[in-house]
């Protein structure tokens, strides 16, 4: 089924056969809270002419949002259905941020030169790779492929946060990926409890979060130190 087939049934805009009350207000608390992030990165792209998140994160994380947007419905209703997309468009500010200012994060001069190439070649493969897998061997919500991406996503940050003469790492960028991300690993546990591959991820996502957060923090007195 596509998501446009999708859209014309009658689904409900919230399905509450597939996930309970508590779930469904986890899931959109921390995808509220995953927006701020993306606004934050908007406005610091927009107002410092810099993309404040792993350039490497950004492509394997648009490749998961057209991916689920196109070839993956959601089975938590319409209303979920019209937010990845509305996700996909703050993202896709984000993907083209990266062609302007995303070689500002490398530091070889044959990177620097190239970079246009590299991320077209990163988003194709970040695409086509996360939608077979999607597609074959995921969960509803595709929270499998989305928590392998967010744990590469935050060792990631880790380098970002390190690079000669970056000032512009966000606090709150930093935050609020921390707690949306944490947000929904508790609605998937209560949604998956016996999955612990999973469970293993929650941990492995929150440890480096609140490692980047802490560094991000004391970062003038590691410096110094």
């Amino acid at each position: 089924m596509t998501i446009f087939e999708y859209l014309k049934e009658s689904h409900p805009w919230i399905d509450l056969n597939n996930y309970t009350l508590l779930e469904v207000i986890l899931f959109f608390a921390g995808s509220l809270s995953w927006l701020i992030c993306y606004a934050d990165t908007i406005y610091c792209a927009v107002k410092k002419q810099v993309v404040n998140i792993p350039v490497v994160a950004v492509l394997l994380n648009f490749g998961w949002e057209i991916a689920t947007c196109w070839f993956f419905v959601p089975n938590m209703g319409k209303l979920l259905v019209i937010a990845y997309w509305g996700w996909m468009c703050f993202d896709a500010f984000i993907f083209i941020s990266v062609f302007r200012y995303g070689s500002k994060q490398m530091k070889l001069s044959y990177f620097i030169k190239n970079a246009h190439f590299f991320v077209i070649i990163g988003i194709i493969l970040s695409f086509i790779t996360q939608t077979f897998f999607i597609t074959q061997y995921d969960l509803p919500m595709a929270p499998i492929s989305g928590y392998i991406i967010n744990l590469g996503m935050s060792v990631a940050f880790l380098y970002l946060l390190f690079i000669p003469g970056n000032d512009y790492s966000s606090k709150l960028t930093g935050w609020t990926k921390f707690l949306g991300t944490g947000i929904i690993s508790i609605m998937f546990f209560l949604k998956y409890p016996d999955n612990y591959f999973l469970i293993s991820m929650y941990f492995a996502v929150a440890f480096f979060d609140i490692l980047y957060l802490y560094l991000l923090h004391n970062k003038q007195k590691i410096a110094t130190a």
